[in-house]
């Protein structure tokens, strides 16, 4: 047997065995320094009109509404403001232009119709209408403005130019006085602004801006385009009638959205651009009709292709791509249809 402290000895020495052998030599990856990264070069700075093409647009519009605002066309100048907002909905001056030009437009409107309201009670009809006039620049959607202006036209008869007939006949010879002498008639080359103008105007029928506005008010835009293209037969540039139409013919384009009468809504929409280009959401509704023309046509191709009346196919296909170009499916059928 061992002395005890040879056996201590001995133990000493399996530990540090055991220990060394638990520890793995340095490998060789550990025993390399990695040199460091170099740092990643900062990426060039975008102009902010590249990182957003919106910005342009929001400052025009924002630089037209102060313009605006500052000739007193409050009207317009909310027209802009909304375009802000709806680029930037956490534009704070749009915002809070937008809530203070609405506050303004509804209480200056309803100034306007009270007014007018006292010129009937009066039984003045002239002073009436302007009033009832001046709270549709404001408000063309104003249906109390609307409703006032034509029974104002009922209860006080044919008084002004707002109200009075257009006929075909009966313009007094130069120098003589008449009862429709205050309307001068328009000049030759500017008395058909349109086609639907002309037809009224032959037909010999009369209408009045009342009357239009409220075939505008019932929501019979159609006739009430045709309506206002009377009134500005006799009243060339009458700024209440031009912007009567323009809304007739968008709110006309947009019920034909919804029955998905979208040849009929684009024609609409064409006419609303001769008078405004920009005007309200007439460019998104004009590409939505476009590509929706464009499947029906799609689909139409479909149909007569099954049928196999190649011709009518193919027909329709290049109707659907001239529409809308990237539509893939009816490229693919149309050069099956070539192939087959």
């Amino acid at each position: 047997m061992l002395p005890r402290y040879s056996r201590l000895w001995i133990g000493a020495f399996l530990l540090t065995l055991s220990a060394c052998a638990t520890v793995p030599p340095p490998s060789q990856e550990a025993r390399e320094v990695t040199p460091p990264k170099p740092p990643k070069a900062a990426p060039p700075a975008v102009p902010p009109e590249v990182r957003d093409p919106l910005r342009d647009t929001l400052r025009k519009n924002q630089e037209e509404a102060r313009r605006l605002e500052g000739e007193g066309r409050i009207r317009e100048a909310l027209d802009r403001w909304k375009i802000v907002v709806t680029i930037d909905p956490q534009h704070a001056e749009g915002r809070q232009k937008r809530e203070a030009l609405e506050a303004k437009i509804k209480e200056q409107s309803r100034q306007h119709i009270a007014a007018g309201k006292g010129f009937v009670q009066r039984r003045d009809k002239g002073a009436a209408q302007r009033e009832f006039l001046a709270a549709l620049r404001l408000d063309p959607l104003n249906r109390e403005a609307l409703e006032q202006l034509y029974q104002s036209d009922e209860q006080l008869g044919e008084q002004t130019a707002f109200a009075r007939p257009l006929r075909k006949v009966e313009t007094p010879a130069r120098g003589e006085a008449g009862p429709s002498s205050a309307v001068k008639p328009a000049p030759a080359e500017k008395a058909m602004p349109s086609e639907e103008a002309q037809a009224e105007e032959e037909s010999g029928e009369e209408m009045s801006f009342a009357e239009a506005a409220e075939l505008f008010r019932r929501g019979d835009y159609l006739a009430a385009i045709e309506a206002f293209a009377r009134v500005l037969v006799q009243q060339p540039g009458m700024r209440e009638a031009i912007e009567y139409q323009k809304l007739a013919y968008y709110n006309q384009g947009v019920a034909y959205v919804e029955r998905e009468h979208y040849a009929e809504a684009m024609k609409m929409f064409e006419q609303v651009k001769k008078m405004q280009a920009n005007f309200k959401r007439v460019d998104y509704y004009t590409q939505t009709s476009r590509e929706k023309l464009a499947d029906q046509h799609n689909l139409a191709g479909i149909r007569y292709f099954k049928e196999q009346k190649l011709k009518e196919a193919i027909a329709e296909w290049d109707q659907a791509l001239a529409l809308n170009p990237k539509l893939e499916s009816a490229r693919r059928s149309e050069e099956q249809a070539n192939g087959s």
